[in-house]
């Protein structure tokens, strides 16, 4: 402590000390209004670019899109033929073989169309090479974990898309195609084909229901189907993926039996003939009441390939075929001569009848127009993006452990004057994500049409 000698010392003490806490008061009061100053710039300028892209996407025309820009990109044909395999294809079951060992390279495209090299025999592919490099540049511009992608033409079966995506590239064998996983909510577009066709089901039809749209309470799903004190339409059921009232539908209306077979006629638990080694999509029917509800709406003991949830998605514009999916459009050997090409749609069955296929249809317009897919679809400012084009589908949300994550599922369609594509899009995120299956579907299906 300071010694005080007489007054004026002790007023030069008193005036050192205001002096030093007035500086730092002071010193405080700058490295506020400093941080005002620089939040208030930032947020201004936030505010401005946001006001700015809402007004231009509100105001700019732009032909053939509605809202969203087109950038015309040329590109480079490519006519060298490389990806050379020291094997010789001589038929259509040994290139089977062959693809069994190794997956088919999409790089070379040749007239629009990819082109590989395979011992002395060039293969040419039914992908389109704008939906396929559309759907990878969406995976890898989001950074998702895990994504892919499956396109099929709905009249003729031919692969248009067929792409997949892993971060990690240790891990992207778990990511395929080819592969079966949890469907989620795709799985009410079973039952509900179910209840349309066998049980006169239509989309204004009232179920009653009781707790939320969401959830798996045993207690309101085993409430009688005439019960509840909400209720909502069966297109609307669809549409926002109402949990409690399609388990409703597929335990107190559709059952068990009806619901085994109309899995069975959607070629589930049998092989679909493919050149490339496509898995069983798979479902298990159970006895117990509730485990049934819980399986006609998505939530367990099924799995699914993406191609065939494009299969499945196609059927609902193609009168209600399932046809066989091909990849291969031709095969040319080293003198120029084509010794194989695929000729003639192959209709596999037909789980539904037209009348059917309508119904179902305009529920998967709903899905996007006023359902869970709506966001996807449509812009900030409540416009839709595809102008000219109608889309319909379904998602899928659920929890998978192979790959691990949060499986967000979308399959649906677009068409217009009389070009047409149906997709499924897979997005595996954890925990969080930045776009979901009906995203990647939006933006391929976009730059299909445009």
């Amino acid at each position: 402590m300071e010694r005080i000698k007489d007054w004026k010392s002790y007023q030069k003490i008193l005036n050192r000390r205001k002096y030093k806490k007035n500086r730092f008061i002071e010193v405080i009061k700058y490295f506020v209004l400093f941080v005002f100053i620089v939040l208030f710039f930032y947020g201004s300028f936030k505010i401005y670019f946001y006001g700015k892209s809402i007004f231009v996407s509100a105001n700019k025309k732009v032909y053939g899109t509605g809202i969203r820009p087109i950038s015309f990109v040329k590109k480079k044909r490519i006519e060298k033929i490389s990806n050379f395999v020291p094997e010789n294809i001589k038929s259509l079951n040994s290139l089977k073989k062959y693809f069994k060992r190794n997956p088919p390279l999409f790089k070379v495209i040749k007239d629009g169309r990819y082109i590989q090299k395979i011992g002395n025999y060039i293969v040419v592919y039914t992908v389109d090479p704008v939906v396929q490099e559309e759907a990878e540049k969406i995976f890898k511009k989001y950074s998702v974990p895990f994504g892919v992608l499956a396109a099929v033409n709905p009249e003729t079966g031919a692969v248009l898309g067929f792409e997949s995506y892993a971060q990690n590239k240790n891990k992207a064998s778990e990511i395929s195609p080819l592969i079966a996983y949890p469907p989620g909510s795709l799985a009410k577009i079973i039952t509900a084909s179910a209840a349309i066709e066998s049980k006169g089901f239509y989309p204004q039809l009232n179920i009653c229901f009781n707790g939320t749209l969401y959830g798996t309470n045993k207690t309101n799903w085993e409430e009688n189907i005439g019960t509840g004190s909400n209720d909502i339409s069966f297109k609307e059921a669809f549409a926002k993926s109402c949990d409690v009232a399609f388990g409703k539908v597929a335990g107190y209306y559709v059952g068990r039996n009806l619901l085994i077979r109309y899995f069975n006629k959607f070629y589930f638990n049998k092989k679909i003939p493919f050149a490339l080694n496509l898995r069983e999509s798979k479902a298990y029917i159970p006895k117990r009441f509730y485990q049934l509800e819980l399986t006609g709406a998505g939530f367990e003991n099924v799995e699914i390939t993406p191609v065939q949830a494009a299969l499945i998605a196609a059927a609902a514009i193609n009168g209600g075929k399932l046809v066989k999916p091909y990849i291969i459009k031709e095969i040319i050997n080293s003198y120029g001569k084509v010794v194989y090409i695929h000729k003639n749609t192959k209709i596999l069955t037909s789980p539904i009848t037209k009348k059917t296929a309508f119904i179902l249809k305009r529920m998967m317009i709903a899905t996007i127009v006023n359902g869970v897919a709506h966001s996807d679809f449509y812009s900030r400012s409540n416009r839709y993006m595809l102008p000219g084009v109608a889309t319909g589908g379904k998602t899928g949300t659920i929890s998978g452990n192979d790959p691990a994550g949060l499986y967000q599922w979308f399959a649906g369609f677009g068409e217009s004057k009389g070009k047409e594509i149906a997709l499924s899009s897979l997005v595996v995120e954890k925990p969080l994500w930045s776009i979901e299956g009906g995203g990647v579907a939006e933006k391929t299906i976009f730059a299909y049409f445009f």
